[in-house]
Formats: structure tokens, sequence, C-alpha cells
């Protein structure tokens, strides 16, 4: 009976050793974006030299804002650019989107311009972007063209506010 109660003493003991040992709390970074990841306002500038009305190497800087509401809102939401060129008059442009999301299986989004896109100076009809949840931002080619036909921007990183 001494020895049954030692037996049975010693297997409880190493069987609450392996249940109070805590497992490391690691955070999945490969968490996946979803369309909810999106919801919000994005902000970011790109800032270049152009050749306008013959000048070389005029300097600009577009500061793009995006702004994708949550699935029962009365928009998608909507993309603005404001334009500063040196030397010229502030030009600010908005159009709605017609809808966002992200890719499948993953980490890249897109958001499609609404139809007055072209007025707006706005190149593309939809704009991919790869998304960064961890450090809250979206990367992608964001495209302005002035009414003398010159494409302004560039790959310009947008961050969450």
């Amino acid at each position: 009976m001494k020895k049954l109660f030692t037996i049975l003493t010693t297997v409880l003991f190493c069987g609450a050793l392996m249940v109070s040992c805590n497992k490391e709390n690691k955070e999945d970074n490969t968490k996946l974006p979803t369309k909810a990841d999106l919801v919000g306002t994005w902000e970011g500038s790109y800032s270049g030299t152009a050749t306008l009305e013959e000048k070389q190497n005029v300097n600009y800087t577009i500061v793009w804002t995006l702004t994708m509401n949550p699935e029962n809102a009365a928009t998608f939401g909507s993309l603005s650019y404001k334009l500063n060129i040196t030397g010229y008059e502030e030009l600010v442009r908005t159009v709605g989107i017609t809808g966002y999301g992200v890719r499948q299986n993953t980490d890249h989004g897109y958001v499609n311009i609404a139809a007055g896109g072209p007025q707006a100076g706005i190149l593309d009809p939809s704009i991919d972007f790869s998304i960064d949840l961890k450090a809250k931002t979206l990367t992608g080619t964001f495209q302005a063209q002035t009414s003398q036909i010159i494409d302004l921007g560039g790959e310009t990183t947008l961050h969450k506010k």
C-alpha cells in the first residue's frame, strides 16, 4: 500500500509539473488582413519633380487620403488628393470609390475608383496595394494626371490615421 501511495504521489507530482509549465505566448505574425482591417482613413504623400510648361525640375507634393467605410455604410468611401506644385495654384480633387477588398489568401488589397476618376485626374480605375498590418500601412502606386497630360505620383505609403 505504501508503494502504491508513493507511485501515485510521484505520478501526480509529475503530472502537475507538466500542467503548470507555461507555453510561450507567441503572437501570430502571419495573420492575413481582412476587409475589416482596411476600414478607416489612410494618408500619405509623394514628392517629386516634373517638367511643366517647359519648366524643368518643378517640385511637387501630392497628399493622398483614402477613406474606406464599413460594410453597412451608405458609400464605400473616397480617394482624394491635394497637389501642390511650386509656382502653381493648389489642386484638390476627390472621387468616390466603388469597392475595396483584400485579395484572397494574400496581404494585398485593391480599391476601385468611381467612373469620375479620370475627370479627377486619377489614372487607374483600380489601385492595388500591399498591406502591412503591424505597421498599419498600405503601399501602392498612386498617380494623378494634370491637364497637361503629365503623370505625377508613384509608389506611396499610406498610414492609418
